[in-house]
């Protein structure tokens, strides 16, 4: 059981103890700190003084939205549960709790998100009494205040993760239409295949910019079994639903070109808010092919692994699919 902490004293020193673990554990960074190992970086929301958190920090930030994930203030006890989004509970064993509503205000990188915060969170709420009766609002657990430091950052920063992933599968945000309940992500643009000038030294050349040629290929050989979810500012390059597979294409084989892909892979189901259970594929070129152990350590992943061939002219390339791939794309195969 927990109970609503009531004593001001109390509660100030409880929100005190967690502020000052995460200003002197976390890495200043511009106008906040980071949570090294999260990368979950935090600021003082310009209340106070630098360096110093006064009454409010503001968890997760994108700077290219100028948009916070979630703020966590001073719990004001006079108003119980009635008022703010932040209170302090003890537990049963008397540890003190830094708790947070599950709700997150409209912003530039999602929608209100309030009856459907454990649902796109994935967390479970825990019991806040208010005088032995539970109370009627929804509380998260941020971090345990009487755990150690390491622990209050890692719980933390688990929250402000949590929080993103629902703003993620909520979208719209700034860079996105406000969806309905359960839509899926909209549909980004068809890709293009272009020649695009460059200054060299000694004058211009034209050089074909390989992706949208590949991606029009393949828009050819499979319609609309193809598409192009966007979300949140990010999109990929396909998703074949009807073979479970999300695909990122890639021009180069290169070291740098299979890190950037598996990145890209593994992160965008959670950034765009895709079904879950694609299979990720990459689709390369077949010349030069993969060097050995960079096809090893896809296998480990694990991340399946197509190859086109490039024929034609620079100015005018034909892309061909391997069987195996266009099979994998068709259904037709037990990958």
């Amino acid at each position: 059981m927990i109970e609503l902490v009531t004593s001001q004293a109390e509660s100030d020193r409880a929100f005190r103890r967690w502020a000052e673990v995460l200003v002197e554990s976390g890495v200043p960074s511009g106008y906040g700190w980071i949570i090294e190992g999260s990368g979950v970086f935090f600021s003082r929301y310009g209340q106070g003084v630098p360096g110093k958190i006064v009454d409010q920090v503001m968890l997760g930030a994108d700077q290219k939205f100028e948009s916070g994930v979630v703020k966590v203030v001073l719990p004001k006890v006079s108003q119980r549960d009635k008022g703010r989004l932040t209170v302090v509970g003890r537990g049963g064993d008397g540890r003190l709790l830094l708790l947070r509503e599950g709700r997150l205000q409209k912003n530039s990188l999602s929608r209100a998100i309030r009856a459907d915060f454990q649902a796109l969170s994935g967390l479970e709420p825990v019991d806040l009494k208010v005088g032995g009766v539970s109370s009627a609002r929804s509380w998260y657990l941020v971090a345990d205040l009487s755990d150690t430091p390491d622990n209050i950052l890692a719980q933390t920063a688990s929250f402000v993760v949590a929080c993103t992933l629902a703003r993620s599968r909520a979208g719209g945000g700034k860079a996105d239409p406000e969806p309905e309940p359960d839509q899926p992500p909209a549909l980004g643009r068809d890709e293009k295949g272009r020649l695009i000038t460059v200054e060299r030294q000694g004058g211009s050349a034209e050089i074909c910019a390989l992706q949208g040629f590949v991606w029009q290929a393949l828009k050819a050989a499979l319609g609309e079994s193809f598409t192009k979810p966007k979300r949140n500012g990010f999109e990929v390059d396909g998703v074949v639903e009807t073979a479970n597979l999300l695909i990122e294409i890639k021009t180069g084989v290169s070291a740098k070109d299979v890190y950037e892909a598996v990145g890209q892979l593994m992160l965008y189901p959670s950034i765009i808010g895709l079904k879950a259970g694609l299979r990720p594929g990459l689709l390369v070129p077949d010349s030069p092919p993969l060097r050995p152990r960079l096809a090893a350590a896809l296998a480990t992943v694990p991340i399946e692994v197509y190859t086109y061939a490039v024929g034609g002219s620079d100015k005018a390339p034909k892309i061909a699919f391997s069987k195996a791939f266009l099979d994998r794309c068709r259904g037709t195969s037990s990958a």
